[in-house]
């Protein structure tokens, strides 16, 4: 049988030849030029990314008598007749992984090479071998005579003793990008005189998911006929589906069509299509579509956080596959649960943009920031505010009372509260709300100081508001209270706010640093009373209509 398939036929036979391990092959190179050779390596990784290949290459260049550059030079007596080189052993593990296989490789080390400079020891699938076995290699791998090297290769590193590992220079191997898998194909194909479109090769590096081995595995199989390769063949041999196919059971689920997401899940399930290729495929396009988003401001935000539920929810049912009873269907109810929330979510808040300010909500106050969001409507500064003539007569009654500084006693005290439970995903929903609470309304001349701000920290009763400029700061703490009565009428929940300008937050910053380091811990302090001036939101929210964009 002189047909060699094509895996096997292109090999790699040199470390340039070696793709989508650039860093690894750098290592191993570096190694041979100093002379620098470690008496143990573990090679580790998904199948199919040359494990072995690099195993031979390494064991290859050793070896060569006229190596150049790290490479072997696959003209001299070594090299040429390195696959009947005696001195080279390669053992599956798989299949040999009992203690009996262990001791006659410990009892073989212990002769020279007769042709070599160096015996050579490649194990795959190491992570085989039995623990008696493993116990029996431990002391070879500790102490192994000079003239020897193993070379382990995994699949599964998790499942090889630590003891092993300590005793191994360890090298990773990663996935191989999908480009660096249609380029090689491409220039196979081009070798091979096979006919195949671009499309096509996408289809198949991506079903191979980082495995190059898989994808020439495929390409051969498919050029069998001689016909040209298209997208459509590869999609009904594989059992596929397309990224448009993908693309537009997601926007179906955007538009409210049930029927086309009944239909998707039908057609992929009586053709068979690998349940955890779809997904994979849907979770990638959620992603472009989230990155769109993200990239585009005036995009809805809470779209974007839909999207990332949805895909995390499909990510949850690759997860359970083995157990899932019908995961096609599972995946169907996914689609359908979201066709529900995406337009009740979005649709809503964007016509509660569109609504009056005017317009009454009746509804339950919620735990959940995102969620009292999509409850209300325009920001409504006329409910908690006091009059013009209330609030000069509390005023009066509280001139005593220090207005609030960026350096004030208040400030001090809320910001340190804030530290007290400040976390991540409540400073992730606090930027997104405050951005539509002061985008909602369009500002007016003597209210856009609000505009160039953010939330710089949030816990779930304080946020604490960063300002670029020190009077911005000053402005907002003088009418912190207003804002704060403004924002609680917006999200149904009642948070203590304070601004900072840049200074002060780096100083803050600074000093949470050194209490981190010596493990100083924050803790609640009680606030002392603060003036209400309002002089800005009284004069502005009270007595202009809000224009709603």
């Amino acid at each position: 049988m002189n047909y060699k398939v094509l895996y096997r036929k292109y090999r790699p036979s040199t470390f340039s030849d070696v793709v989508g391990q650039n860093r690894t092959i750098e290592l191993l190179k570096d190694s041979i030029i100093n002379d620098k050779i470690s008496h143990a390596y573990i090679f580790t990784g998904p199948r199919g990314t040359g494990k072995t290949s690099t195993a031979k290459i390494f064991a290859k260049s050793i070896n060569c008598l006229n190596g150049k550059d790290g490479e072997p030079c696959n003209e001299c007596e070594n090299c040429l007749n390195f696959n009947q080189n005696s001195d080279i052993y390669e053992i599956d593990a798989a299949s040999n992984n009992g203690v009996d296989q262990v001791r006659e490789i410990i009892e073989n080390i212990k002769l020279a090479p007769i042709n070599s400079k160096y015996k050579v020891y490649i194990i795959d699938e190491v992570h085989m071998l039995s623990s008696s076995a493993f116990n029996a290699l431990l002391l070879t791998l500790e102490e192994p005579p000079s003239h020897v090297v193993f070379i382990l290769a995994t699949t599964d590193i998790e499942d090889v003793p630590i003891t092993v590992l300590s005793r191994c220079q360890r090298l990773d191997f990663k996935k191989i990008s999908n480009k660096d898998i249609v380029d090689n194909m491409k220039k196979i194909s081009a070798t091979e005189k096979i006919n195949v479109d671009s499309e096509a090769l996408e289809e198949i590096a991506d079903f191979a998911d980082g495995g190059m081995r898989d994808a020439l595995s495929i390409l051969d199989q498919l050029s069998k006929n001689n016909t040209e390769i298209t997208q459509e063949i590869v999609l009904n041999s594989l059992g596929l589906i397309s990224n448009k196919e993908i693309n537009d059971v997601l926007e179906a689920v955007k538009n409210s069509d049930v029927d086309k997401v009944v239909q998707f899940i039908s057609f992929v399930q009586d053709h068979a299509t690998d349940f955890k290729t779809i997904c994979k495929k849907l979770i990638r396009a959620i992603d472009k579509k989230a990155i769109d988003i993200k990239r585009n401001p005036n995009q809805n935000t809470l779209e974007y956080k839909k999207l990332k539920d949805m895909a995390l929810e499909i990510s949850s049912l690759i997860y359970k596959y083995n157990v899932n009873i019908d995961p096609y269907a599972n995946l169907e109810l996914v689609l359908l649960d979201y066709i529900d929330k995406f337009t009740k979510n979005i649709s809503r808040e964007i016509d509660i943009v569109e609504e009056s300010t005017g317009r009454e909500i009746n509804e339950n106050a919620d735990n959940n920031l995102e969620d009292n969001v999509n409850k209300t409507t325009q920001p409504n500064f006329e409910k908690n505010s006091l009059t013009k003539e209330e609030s000069k007569e509390k005023q009066n009654k509280n001139e005593s009372i220090k207005p609030v500084r960026d350096n004030s006693e208040l400030c001090e005290i809320r910001v340190n509260n804030c530290f007290v439970n400040a976390n991540k995903s409540f400073l992730g929903d606090a930027k997104e709300v405050w951005k539509k609470f002061v985008n909602l309304a369009k500002m007016k001349k003597d209210r856009a100081f609000l505009i160039d701000t953010t939330i710089v920290l949030a816990s779930d009763t304080n946020w604490v508001i960063k300002a670029d400029i020190d009077a911005t700061a000053d402005n907002i703490n003088d009418n912190i209270r207003a804002i704060e009565d403004a924002l609680e009428n917006y999200i149904n929940k009642k948070y203590k706010l304070i601004a900072v300008s840049e200074e002060a937050w780096n100083n803050y910053m600074q000093e949470y640093k050194n209490n981190l380091a010596q493990n100083i811990k924050y803790e609640m302090k009680e606030e002392p009373k603060i003036k209400d001036t309002k002089k800005i939101v009284e004069d502005i929210f009270l007595n202009s209509k809000i224009e709603v964009k």
